[in-house]
């Protein structure tokens, strides 16, 4: 196992030291702490599990690796119009609750050029509510109900005939509209759980992404989502040509203030877990430990076995694409939820199943139609993944248009864009459109793909398969119930009726010897033997069915005997 040499590491405190000191800021000087440190460490991961932070910043190299949380707006510009020092490797800035610091999104935007609609995008509130269900009906009702009245009036248009029907024609969708419309993404989001962005820039990458989390147990939390039982919480991840990785996640609790009860910090720290594990990984506090007991949270970012010159030629170029991927993989919290063996859809299916052979009900129809729904959403959610990979790993296309400075987003913003990003010289005619993966992280975005598609998407296939299966089994079951009591009832007539032919002897004999023939009579001995002669021809012609009366009989008399 590699370690940096104690000369090196040595060397790259002081190398990190002299650039933080060399702002003339507090927060800079004093905010930065050694991710290596025992004492520092606890702190910090303190910090990034805390639900009132808001931000972090981390530099870290093979040597060393620095982090600083809650940074205000005026240093984080002042950091990034420095540049940082060459054992610096990669810079890591992390924005919790996005609609609360939209000043800084604002710096971060004008130094990678972000479009206008992508910081729109980001500084969304998540705390605006759609329209309820119900007042959207009553304004369509209201607007139909307007258009009517209008259409008695001759002396209308013919444009105002046709704009009328396109609005009932919009009407219909007018909640999507508005989501949309607005601009909000938080309302689109919900809306398309699948809802994914891919953006593509001369000087970086975003991608944004639903991530889903089974952690709402049953009965708590609200049942209105498509699926009930998973907090969706959206991330924004942005990889810049100066070795940065930028991660902008929603809060999923932003009416709570921070103040959140004990199920919420448990979702609080579902939500988080890849994010503190990544976190984790940069550090180099207790290696053997993790290496011996929980060797998958060691990423190769910092710890690395090979010391070969091919090894640590590529390093520093590999580490922020490697971090790009690690933040997004997410495997463990997203592909879970239909993966692991005790997955709540093929228990809930094998409990379906058992109750259909008990009793099948009607109500199994409409659950295994819930469930079904649930399988569409995730089928679309993970297929949203396939495209962001497949637009990552696909190759940038090149034009030659000189690269010039973007327009300034806030023209009375103190920080102007040449503070924060000086345009760097034109090395050629043509520049790519976009931010090139370094192999490193592309093999393992392929490699990701291949997991997605054989461990989450032919899982909801198959359980999908099981669905139908049962929703079939059901209506066959309902029928074959259905059969076996209309069997019942008759065989309980014919019953019924065997019973009655204990008398039609007597009926016949009494009828026949009431007749004025002659005269006679009609004994014991001749009615049973005109019974027994009915029974012999009911057991010759096969419908008798006497053993199945005496074993249903004994089965009667053995069940309350029993019971």
């Amino acid at each position: 196992m590699e370690r940096p040499t104690e000369i090196a590491r040595a060397t790259a405190e002081i190398d990190m030291h002299a650039y933080y000191d060399s702002f003339d800021d507090a927060n800079i000087t004093n905010g930065f702490q050694d991710l290596d440190s025992p004492i520092s460490f606890g702190v910090l991961m303190q910090h990034c599990q805390s639900s009132t932070s808001r931000n972090f910043v981390l530099d870290f190299n093979d040597a060393a690796a620095y982090a600083a949380f809650n940074v205000p707006t005026a240093s984080l510009a002042q950091l990034l119009m420095v540049e940082r020092p060459e054992r610096s490797s990669a810079r890591w800035i992390n924005i919790w609750s996005p609609y609360q610091q939209q000043p800084l999104l604002s710096i971060l935007a004008k130094r990678y050029d972000f479009s206008p609609r992508l910081l729109g995008m980001m500084c969304s509130d998540p705390r605006v509510r759609r329209s309820p269900p119900l007042q959207s009906r009553a304004r369509i009702a209201a607007g139909k109900a307007a258009r009517h009245a209008r259409t008695n009036n001759s002396t209308r248009s013919d444009v105002e005939r046709g704009s009328d029907e396109l609005s009932d024609i919009s009407s219909s969708s007018v909640a999507s509209y508005d989501s949309v419309a607005g601009g909000n993404l938080y309302r689109i989001v919900d809306d398309l759980w699948h809802y994914s962005s891919v953006d593509f820039g001369r000087s970086y990458v975003c991608i944004g992404y639903n991530s889903l989390y089974g952690t709402k147990p049953a009965g708590l939390g609200h049942e209105d989502g498509p699926l009930p039982h998973c907090t969706r919480v959206w991330t924004w991840l942005l990889l810049g040509e100066d070795n940065t990785v930028i991660t902008i996640n929603e809060d999923p609790f932003p009416y709570a203030n921070g103040q959140l009860d004990g199920l919420q910090q448990r979702i609080l720290q579902e939500t988080r877990r890849n994010l503190v594990n990544v976190f984790r990984s940069l550090s180099r506090v207790d290696e053997d430990a993790r290496l011996a007991h929980t060797p998958t949270t060691l990423l190769p970012l910092r710890f690395r076995l090979g010391d070969t010159p091919d090894e640590t030629a590529h390093r520093e170029s590999d580490t922020p694409g490697l971090l790009f991927y690690y933040l997004f993989e997410n495997f463990h919290n997203s592909y879970t939820l239909v993966t692991r063996r005790e997955s709540r859809y093929g228990a809930e299916l094998s409990e379906l199943r058992a109750q259909m052979f008990e009793s099948p009900q009607l109500h199994h129809i409409d659950r295994l139609d819930s469930i079904g729904k649930e399988l569409g959403v995730l089928r679309r959610h993970y297929q949203s993944y396939l495209r962001i990979i497949d637009r990552l790993l696909e190759p940038q296309p090149t034009t030659s248009t000189p690269l010039q400075p973007p327009h300034n987003l806030d023209a009375g913003s103190e920080i102007s864009f040449a503070t924060v990003r000086p345009l760097p010289p034109p090395e050629s005619e043509s520049s790519t459109l976009g931010i090139s993966l370094t192999p490193a992280s592309l093999v393992r975005f392929q490699r990701l793909k291949d997991l997605i598609a054989l461990y989450a998407l032919s899982e909801i296939d198959e359980y999908t398969t099981q669905k139908d299966a049962l929703v079939t089994l059901n209506f066959n079951l309902l029928a074959l119930r259905d059969t076996l009591a209309m069997e019942k009832l008759t065989k309980v007539a014919l019953l019924i009726t065997k019973a009655t032919l204990l008398f039609l002897p007597v009926s016949l004999m009494s009828a026949y010897f009431g007749l004025s023939l002659g005269g006679g009579g009609y004994t014991i001995a001749e009615h049973w033997l005109g019974w027994v002669g009915l029974v012999g021809f009911g057991v010759v012609s096969g419908s008798a069915q006497t053993v199945d009366f005496f074993r249903g009989l004994w089965a009667g008399l053995e069940g309350v005997w029993k019971g």
